[in-house]
Parts: structure tokens; sequence; C-alpha cells
């Protein structure tokens, strides 16, 4: 009762499945799982399309509630609740202070002969979301494809050991390091090893490492927003080129200046590198010129801020 006037606000990082998902489950607990968060005064999505797919969601399954699209409410059981998305961002300033530290520069000395003429560079947590897999097979496809970069384009991974007490991790991370070793020994060479690979959680050598890369490759199945494709641009020093996957969250806001693939193409990702590593220059300047700029007009502090207003509306 001490609360009965309090603002709620409940932020979902994760993506919202369409409805059809939720009908696998039992219709209480999807019921109940839309009931409980409509207790909210404002829940909150990364992007529009998880915020429509709650609205769709809660049409489906809550018989009584009435869902206006339009203005994303739903109004239940005497509640109005407001639905948004706000896509989360990163904290820039932070991020170019961090990646002129002496820790960062040690690592990008370190990692400087072991980068290729060109390089590929991609950073995730193992998982079986993150779609490592299909990247490399895009990765060995552009290989195949492509001899006279045999020697001269490396693929640089920066991966951190996720869930590895769940058996369907490790098999995947099995699978992942199984194909990294078959291609450095299928096109490897004394002087030369397409693919490395580092285990680890070390954030300030991935942040050295994005930036050398000439090309970042980010095709996650699924992902709420995934910073990689924001922190990338921000601190690359080589003007990469972003590849990135529209299942991504944060292909909502990157995409006027990234190229752009589908998931489970590995051929659309291997074409899509091979037009990145390709690209003029002047259109990589403007590609990351313009992921800049949108990456700092929308930063960690616009996307607080726009919480905080639509809450003092509430007020």
């Amino acid at each position: 009762a001490r609360f009965r006037r309090a603002i709620l606000h409940h932020f979902i990082h994760i993506p919202w499945p369409e409805p059809a998902y939720w009908a696998l489950l039992p219709a209480e607990f999807r019921a109940e799982v839309c009931q409980s968060l409509l207790a909210n005064d404002i829940v909150g999505f990364h992007t529009v399309q998880n915020a429509r797919n709650f609205l769709a969601t809660c049409q489906a399954f809550l018989p009584e509630a009435e869902v206006d699209f339009r203005a994303g409410t739903v109004w239940y059981n005497e509640h109005l609740t407001w639905v948004r998305a706000y896509p989360i961002s990163i904290d820039v300033q932070n991020l170019r202070r961090l990646a002129a530290s002496e820790e960062v520069e040690k690592y990008v000395a370190e990692l400087r002969p072991l980068f290729g003429a060109q390089t590929v560079v991609r950073v995730d947590r193992l998982e079986l979301s993150k779609n490592i897999l299909r990247g490399f097979q895009a990765f060995e496809l552009l290989l195949r494809r492509r001899p006279d970069l045999h020697g001269r384009v490396k693929f640089v991974a920066f991966l951190v050991p996720s869930r590895t007490e769940i058996p369907a991790y490790r098999e995947y991370a099995g699978r992942v390091f199984r194909l990294v070793e078959r291609l450095n020994r299928r096109y490897g060479r004394a002087d030369w090893r397409p693919v490395h690979v580092f285990y680890e959680n070390n954030y300030p050598r991935a942040i050295a490492g994005m930036a050398l890369a000439d090309v970042l490759l980010v095709n996650p199945v699924a992902d709420g927003m995934n910073l990689v494709a924001k922190e990338g641009p921000i601190v690359s020093r080589r003007n990469l080129v972003l590849i990135l996957s529209e299942s991504a969250g944060a292909y909502d806001q990157l995409k006027p200046a990234c190229l752009s693939v589908a998931a489970a193409d590995v051929e659309g990702t291997a074409r899509a590198l091979d037009q990145a590593l390709g690209m003029p220059p002047a259109e990589r300047a403007q590609r990351i010129a313009r992921l800049r700029a949108i990456i700092e007009d929308q930063d960690l502090t616009w996307w607080l801020v726009r919480q905080l207003e639509d809450l003092q509306k509430l007020a």
C-alpha cells in the first residue's frame, strides 16, 4: 500500500519473440508473463519490432486487453501500460578513454604483428546465438573463391567463454574450434595462418583488436542489441567496415552505414566479406563517419534520458 502511487518501469534486454513462439508454452504461462509485465507503467525494449511483438503477444493471449499499436499502449485490468523502444548504447567518452589507455596501447603493439595486410575481426561470447560457426564458414568460402587473398587476409576472433557447464554450449564450442583447425590446416602455410582465436575474457585486448580491424563481423542469429557493433566504429583506427546481421538489435540504428547480411546466409556473408575487403577508402571513410555520428548522437546518456523523460510525463 505504501507504494500504490509509485511509477514502475521494466526494461527487457533480450529480444521479445512473436506470438507464434509464445504459443509453444502452456496457456497459463504466457498469460501470466504478459499480465505481470502489464503491472508496470512502462515496459521498455531495445527495438520497435520487439515492442510490437510484445503488443501482439498481449493481443493474442489476453482477450480482455485493449491494445493500441499506434499509441504503443495496453489497457488491462483498469491500468494503462506504455510500451516503448529505447535502444541501449555505449558511453562513447569512456570508451575512447579506454581505447587511448596504456593498457590498450600495449595490446595494440602485441597484435600488430599478428594481423594481416587486411584483417577481419569479431568479438563475441562463444554461444549459439552469436552465429560464430557461420561466420567462419563464410570466411572459408571466401578463401576458396579468392586464392589471391591467401597470405594477405586474416580472421582474428576474440571469443569469451560462456556457459561452459551446459553441454550444448560445450558441443558448439567444439564445433567452432574444429572448424578453425580445419581452416588453418587446409589454407595455412609456414608464414601465414588464416584464423587466430583468443579464447578469454579480456576486454582491453578485444578493444585493441577492433582498433586495428579492417572489417568487423557481427552476425548474431538473435541479439537484444549487440554493443560490439557500436564499440567497433568508435575505436577504429583503420576506418573499419561493419558487417551486421539484420537480426541484431543494433541493425535498426546502424543499417544506413553497414553492410547487411541475413544471419543464416553463409553465401551472402561471404559476399559481404569480399565487398568489405575491397571497398574503396573514400566509401569506408564515409560509412564510418555516418556510423560514428549515429552512435555519438544516440549514446548511453540519450538512452537513459529518453526513459527518464517518459517517467516524468507519468509523474
